[in-house]
């Protein structure tokens, strides 16, 4: 049994400000070791659960911040950026359930650092009328292929969107939000334990797990960028249409294609700042 990890930062425990999970001061270096904690313990909770392999796809902003010689060495790591599938990148259909670690709510919602992909580019996304998160698009693309999601962690206005977008997932609340850059957080160690104990019960039950999303395709994405540069230069690719002056539109067969775009707008808008 093969399970797959995918872990942020902005949902850890302890973390609640944009500072942590930004290079080069020791805010980040605290961070991406609770970072690095938390996948440890998912890990720990997998293989208690009789999972025989796993693989974490580090998924925070550069892609390359865990510490990767501190990771439990049963694990196999994807890291580095950009990756065709970005945050649910190596999974595949043989993959017997997704977990997803640190995770956040979505881009124009009340949560801890809440944004969907890049907060410097999108102020809101929108699946089918569905506003996305990063488990809407990535999990979507998960259950897509045929791998239920198991568990999220994250802070308690996520867990809310899961609650909603996939009813049979666990969620695994680590802190409350009190706003963007605030929260009442579990200790670490709490955590941790929580998220192992929690994974271990989701994989012992992973060959019953419900394969469920909200979206399913054709998917139509409607995108409200922060800046209206922003959505001048996404207007340009042939299949956006234009719907308001920071607003596109475009459509896609699959998860995976819209991922592929969204995360192309992301680079660009970096790129544009």
């Amino acid at each position: 049994m093969h399970i797959f990890i995918s872990v942020d930062i902005e949902g850890v425990a302890g973390v609640n400000e944009a500072l942590q999970g930004q290079r080069g001061n020791p805010e980040y270096e605290v961070a991406r070791r609770l970072m690095t904690e938390e996948a440890n313990a998912a890990i720990r909770g997998a293989f208690a659960g009789g999972a025989d392999a796993v693989t974490v796809a580090d998924s925070h902003g550069p892609m390359r911040n865990m510490i990767v010689d501190q990771l439990d060495p049963r694990a196999r790591v994807v890291s580095g950026r950009a990756r065709p599938l970005s945050m649910i990148e190596g999974i595949h259909a043989g993959h017997a359930g997704a977990v997803l670690i640190g995770y956040h709510a979505a881009a124009d919602n009340f949560g801890v650092l809440a944004h969907t992909i890049s907060g410097l580019a999108f102020r809101r996304i929108e699946v089918n009328g569905v506003r996305a998160g990063e488990p809407t698009l990535f999990a979507g693309h998960a259950a897509e292929i045929g791998v239920p999601l198991l568990a999220v962690s994250g802070d308690d206005r996520l867990e809310t969107e899961i609650a909603e977008q996939f009813p049979a997932a666990r969620s695994i609340t680590v802190k409350r939000c009190i706003n963007a850059t605030a929260a009442e957080s579990l200790s670490p160690g709490e955590a941790r334990e929580k998220i192992e104990q929690e994974v271990c019960g989701v994989v012992e039950r992973a060959a019953d797990a419900v394969v469920e999303a909200p979206c399913r395709p054709p998917l139509t994405i409607d995108v409200s960028f922060s800046k209206q540069l922003f959505a001048d230069a996404a207007a340009l690719m042939p299949f956006a249409e234009r719907t308001g002056a920071q607003d596109i539109r475009f459509g896609a067969g699959n998860h995976a294609e819209a991922i592929g775009i969204l995360s192309g707008f992301s680079l660009m808008a970096a790129a544009l700042a």
